[in-house]
């Protein structure tokens, strides 16, 4: 017996897929084949059982599926079977495989290419995969329409085809998701681009309506292709001075912002409207700080409340309130951004130091209270900066003085 089952040889004719759609029926593969001696007469009629397996090479290698069915059919040699409905195939088939028939314990030879079926020769291509299960992949991967999933703005009505478009809506595919450039995503509405994202940036063509709008460490928002101010800084003091310095000129002709640093700036809290404020004890003071803001800017510009404090006399010129900007903490290249005179802040009133120094609140107007005015600055920086708050008075720190607060600092 073992002799005569040497001496078979086998044709495959044909193999198919006869799997359904369905992906709860398993897929299975019907074949044909004969079964004759080595001198070309075809085997005996009768029922053999036939062992099949799967390989990704003509000879040699493991199988990759193996099934044995029991008492197949012979007839004049020939056979058929459905591989698949004993042992599951649950293999990819996105690869060659050859098929190696054993009758008895001897593996005929040579093994049969598996070729496709008549309806199957329209998936050819150079890296089409077409599994069982998972994943389908094809060389142009497309949408109905003919958009292809490749970069590029979609053209009038997706002439260039391009993109992931949108069918349906009378033919409206030219609005979808498109690649315009590298690291660029756009969103196009009827071939005019709406959305653009790049990396740290979007911009919009049109009007944006939202209830919220959160933006990360230095980025900025742009409409008619100029970018807004953002706000790089609130100083409103709550915990302290934040950072604010002070430098002190002993020879008293108010150059105290090329001394070192003195420390940090004592604060006080002038109450309800008014919050907290940076004040210095003694009119020779200088206020500064330095500020670094992330991403880039152009512009750079200082709002503040600037307090005034004691009898302000209209009359003298001489004393000034000022806020300034400089390269560094010794008043290099300082200049002066903001300035108001006596005769700009004063209310002419004899006022009450102590009053407004150890308030609790703040109130105006009345005849007898000290007062803010709301100053701003704007200049052109794109590196590190600092800012200068001060006072030039040529009279004691009980008759006049200043503090600053809520300070914000915006750039562009």
């Amino acid at each position: 017996m073992r002799k005569l089952l040497r001496s078979f040889y086998c044709l495959l004719l044909v193999a198919a897929f006869a799997g359904q759609a369905n992906a709860q029926i398993d897929p299975t593969l019907s074949i044909q084949g004969i079964l004759k001696r080595s001198n070309g007469v075809a085997v005996e009629d009768g029922a053999y059982n036939i062992t099949f397996k799967l390989y990704t090479a003509q000879a040699g290698g493991t199988a990759l599926w193996t099934e044995t069915q029991p008492g197949v059919e012979v007839s004049s040699g020939i056979y058929s079977a459905t591989l698949g409905i004993i042992t599951p195939l649950n293999i990819p088939f996105n690869q060659l495989y050859y098929l190696g028939v054993t009758v008895g314990s001897t593996e005929l030879t040579p093994r049969i290419l598996l070729t496709s079926a008549p309806y199957a020769l329209s998936l050819i291509g150079q890296t089409n995969k077409f599994p069982s299960s998972g994943l389908v992949q094809a060389d142009s991967i497309k949408v109905t329409g003919g958009v292809l999933a490749r970069g590029g703005a979609p053209g009038a009505n997706g002439a260039s085809k391009n993109g992931y478009a949108f069918s349906g809506n009378s033919g409206d595919n030219d609005s979808g998701v498109f690649s315009t450039g590298a690291g660029e995503v756009s969103l196009y509405s009827n071939n005019s681009e709406v959305l653009e994202v790049t990396p740290g940036n979007v911009a919009v063509n049109g009007t944006v309506t939202t209830n919220q709008l959160s933006l990360p460490t230095g980025g900025s928002v742009a409409y008619n292709g100029l970018n807004d101010w953002r706000l790089v800084s609130e100083d409103y003091l709550e915990a302290g001075a934040d950072g604010w310095q002070f430098s002190m000129d002993d020879s008293g002709d108010r150059g105290a912002w090329k001394n070192p640093v003195s420390g940090t700036c004592p604060t006080a809290d002038f109450g309800d409207f008014a919050g907290k404020v940076l004040r210095p004890a003694d009119n020779d003071y200088i206020i500064k700080k330095q500020f670094s803001p992330a991403g880039s800017y152009n512009y750079v510009k200082v709002v503040f409340k600037y307090f005034v404090i004691g009898n302000w006399d209209p009359n003298d010129l001489s004393s000034a309130a000022f806020a300034a900007f400089a390269n560094d903490a010794t008043g290099g290249n300082i200049r002066v951004g903001w300035k108001a005179y006596s005769n700009e802040v004063s209310q002419n009133w004899l006022l009450d130091y102590d009053l407004f120094r150890n308030a609790s609140s703040f109130v105006l107007p009345t005849s007898n209270s000290d007062h803010w005015i709301t100053g701003e600055m704007v200049g052109k920086r794109s590196t590190p900066f600092w800012v200068y708050f001060g006072y030039a008075n040529n009279e004691g720190e009980s008759d006049e003085h200043f503090a600053v607060g809520m300070i914000e600092v915006w750039v562009k």
